[in-house]
């Protein structure tokens, strides 16, 4: 569901006045000010207001909000139902066609929405449900396709890997020349997104290509084109998720010791999987120098570990209790 003009549903706390807008000044009266009753688009609380707005009627109708995730309602009867909230856009998840159909009366009856149907693009990502075989894929090709072509890879090199093993970057080696920052800038942004959102083979590469956006030099613009041309080679596949009986989580841990040329920081790197296909993963440099590698995984783990508590508790706001322990895969032998 899309929310029509969404900013003008919030009411203000404060007293603010505008000038009239052209077109509408009657003569005579060009001294005359506007009082706002309602919030507009370009009021730095227009996005409060409206989130205020939208969560108050959630909660009016029954719904609670997640303690995990401040964007996700639940709503427990005799039928689950979720609402994820991403600015004006939402996304109703129920087992119940019907309770779908319910939800939506009711969400129009106080907003003046537009019903998007079933979900299939969403913030950059296709989702592809394909309910015979009970999966679900999302990927990003259409965003990566746009990438490449903003940044004139279309026709680049296809590389197998995001990184080549042999190079290790550092800030500055002496030798490269320095690059438009902005344009680094720009490619590294776009591959955050790409990262954080389905492609959790590259956040490594891009957890280290970002550290160097204040001067980029000719062997980091390289190493960034490199990412995209093993994207170019990879854009249509995604992540895929496949229905189980066991809501169990598996978790992996581990953290490169000193792999950082430039400080001699470790680098934290874990990731979740659930029904069969990862839902959580990080790549980050740790904030502290570890003495040996025991003390980065123990970091590493700590990290992991503040990971799988938050996850707990947002499965168990959905509606998703897991009782049994997370587990967590570690590299145990350190010197």
């Amino acid at each position: 569901m899309d929310v029509v003009t969404a900013f003008l549903n919030g009411n203000l706390e404060e007293e603010i006045y505008m000038k009239q807008p052209d077109g509408i000044i009657e003569p005579g009266k060009e001294h005359l000010v506007c009082k706002l009753e309602r919030s507009l688009y370009g009021l730095k609380q227009s996005p409060r207001c409206w989130n205020k707005a939208l969560k108050e009627y959630l909660l009016s109708i029954g719904f609670t909000q997640s303690s995990a995730d401040p964007c996700v309602f639940v709503k427990k009867s005799d039928t689950l139902t979720v609402i994820a909230v991403y600015v004006d856009d939402l996304i109703i998840l129920t087992k119940n066609s019907d309770e779908i159909t319910k939800i939506k009366e009711i969400l129009n009856f106080r907003f003046k929405m537009k019903d998007m149907g079933e979900l299939y693009f969403w913030l950059g990502m296709s989702i592809i449900q394909d309910k015979a075989k009970k999966c679900l894929l999302i990927n990003q090709q259409r965003y990566l396709e746009k990438v490449l072509k903003k940044f004139k890879q279309t026709e680049a090199k296809t590389m197998t890997i995001p990184v080549d093993v042999n190079v290790k970057l550092r800030k500055n080696d002496n030798v490269s020349n320095n690059v438009d920052p902005i344009l680094y800038q720009s490619i590294i942004g776009s591959l955050l997104y790409a990262a954080i959102v389905t492609s959790p083979d590259i956040a490594h590469a891009v957890g280290v290509l970002s550290k160097i956006c204040a001067s980029p030099d000719e062997s980091h613009l390289a190493a960034a084109k490199r990412v995209l041309g093993y994207l170019k080679g990879t854009k249509q596949y995604g992540i895929k998720y496949r229905k189980t009986d066991n809501a169990a989580i598996t978790e992996y841990s581990d953290a490169n010791w000193a792999g950082d040329l430039d400080d001699r920081q470790s680098t934290s790197g874990n990731v979740f999987m659930m029904a069969n296909g990862p839902i959580s993963w990080l790549s980050k440099k740790q904030a502290t120098v570890a003495l040996s590698t025991e003390e980065s995984e123990y970091i590493a783990l700590s990290q992991a570990t503040e990971e799988a508590i938050w996850l707990r508790r947002l499965l168990q706001d959905i509606g998703m209790e897991i009782w049994d322990p997370i587990l967590i895969n570690e590299d145990n032998q350190g010197q």
